[in-house]
């Protein structure tokens, strides 16, 4: 955020070193301008003007977002631990202590008794076939898919809580200045009729009823200031810092839905929306389970290289062997096997019912925001039909209460529905903006791209 510096008016003139520190001062803020525009710098985090710096606000600390992104990452440790089961593993024995020693050849014998030995064993085993662990890899390959589509969805729920929240500032200080105007025009009714009463010109009922307009706009302009306040701390809870003045919407033409056909919407959705994304790659790792249960019954067969030495002090003795092997492990009974085969199978019918539901949810979301978007761009229009309409009422009502044809109370009423107007205007506008992300947000379209355009939309005040 751009900060002006105070203007002091204590003399014409400067002394040589303090043009000379003035100048090295501007030259310094030209060199960060550039550095800012080439994005070597970057204004402080706690006064965001416009809609895109507060989305970099909020993407920077959303802890949401933050933890779905910790858990891919822990689903592709997943995938690599997996990976692994399928590699060749090293393990190594040993150990020393006291034994007995018994030794034949032929006829031939020796035995030690009470002397002490030591041994280790080295075996390096490569599977060659493990039909389990070549199913859990793809079990962990799809839960990483779905949580990646978990991370997209939180991304674009990011953007809409960000928008909700600007716009839910704007409308409140629109509402704030809405309810400050009106408080000046129910004073002003009110002291001109308080004078006209004191010269006998005027009416009592009529100055007691401007009074309480006056009074009920002074509470209607403190439960405003008070629903700024609101508003800046839930969007200050999403930046987790303090926000500058926000750039407000200029004049705006109502967008309704591009394309303008329901249908590509929905099939939009069906086709894009991460949390669809998301149910299938689980649909698809609760059946892969199913098979990896099942293979817990297939045989394992593996490549095994072993070095051994055994060394027995009291003959002396030391043996050393290396060999190679093909092991080949056959389950005969598991029965918590078959179990897990059953609970695999149950676990993979709710995820498919899961992802039936998800589909409708996701279908029906979209349709109604299709249809809310369609409906706010005629509430718009008639919206700022409306606030046209009541301002020409309130001039007219305004000259013909100066020549006496029309009464402090029609007067009083007039700038009530032009306040009302002018509210329900700005709840037309930032809605229509809303619902136009909202739309794009039930489809699984959201993007940066949006923020970008939706801030192009504001102007700074």
């Amino acid at each position: 955020m751009r900060r002006r510096f105070p203007a002091h008016g204590g003399g014409c003139g400067r002394s040589g070193s303090a043009a000379k520190a003035g100048e090295v001062a501007a030259g310094l803020l030209r060199v960060c301008r550039v550095l800012v525009l080439l994005g070597f710098l970057t204004p402080a985090p706690g006064h965001a003007e416009d809609l895109l710096e507060v989305f970099r606000q909020a993407a920077r600390t959303d802890p949401l977002l933050a933890r779905e992104k910790d858990l891919l990452n822990a689903n592709s440790a997943g995938i690599s631990a997996a990976r692994w089961a399928l590699g060749p593993k090293m393990q190594a024995y040993g150990g020393a202590g006291v034994a007995s020693l018994n030794l034949s050849f032929g006829n031939a014998f020796s035995l030690a008794t009470g002397t002490t030995a030591e041994y280790y064993t080295v075996l390096l085993t490569q599977p060659l076939l493990d039909g389990q662990s070549i199913a859990a890899l793809r079990v962990a390959k799809s839960q990483a898919q779905a949580q990646h589509a978990m991370v997209l969805y939180q991304e674009q729920q990011m953007i809409l809580r960000v928008v909700q929240a600007y716009l839910t500032v704007l409308q409140a200080e629109a509402n704030q200045r809405v309810a400050a105007e009106q408080r000046e025009l129910f004073q002003s009714v009110w002291k001109q009729a308080t004078a006209f009463l004191a010269v006998g010109r005027g009416d009592v009922i009529a100055a007691s009823e401007a009074k309480a307009r006056f009074d009920a706009a002074e509470s209607n302009l403190t439960t405003a200031t008070n629903a700024v306040g609101i508003a800046r701390k839930v969007l200050e809870r999403i930046t987790h810092g303090p926000v500058g003045k926000l750039a407000d919407v200029g004049e705006i033409q109502p967008l309704g839905p591009q394309p303008d056909q329901i249908d590509i919407w929905t099939k939009t959705a069906v086709d894009n929306q991460p949390l669809l994304h998301q149910a299938r790659s689980l649909l698809a790792a609760a059946v892969q389970q199913i098979e990896q249960n099942r293979r817990a019954q297939w045989p394992v067969l593996s490549v095994v290289g072993s070095s051994a030495a055994l060394g027995v002090n009291a003959v002396p003795l030391n043996i050393q062997s290396e060999a190679g092997f093909l092991t080949l492990s056959v389950p005969f009974f598991d029965g918590q096997i078959g179990a897990r085969v059953k609970q695999a199978k149950a676990q993979a019918r709710a995820s498919q019912r899961y992802l039936d539901n998800a589909i409708d949810q996701v279908k029906l979301d979209t349709e109604e925001a299709f249809l809310n978007l369609q409906s706010s761009v005629s509430q718009l229009q008639s919206a700022a039909t409306a606030v046209e309409s009541a301002k020409t009422s309130l001039d007219g009502t305004r000259k013909g209460y100066e020549i006496g044809t029309r009464s402090v109370v029609d007067l009083l009423t007039v700038i009530t529905d032009y306040g009302s107007a002018r509210r329900d205007y700005y709840v037309a506008l930032y809605n229509h903006l809303l619902d136009r992300v909202q739309l794009k947000g039930a489809a699984g379209v959201l993007t940066v791209e949006d923020i970008r355009a939706l801030n192009d939309l504001l102007r700074k005040r």
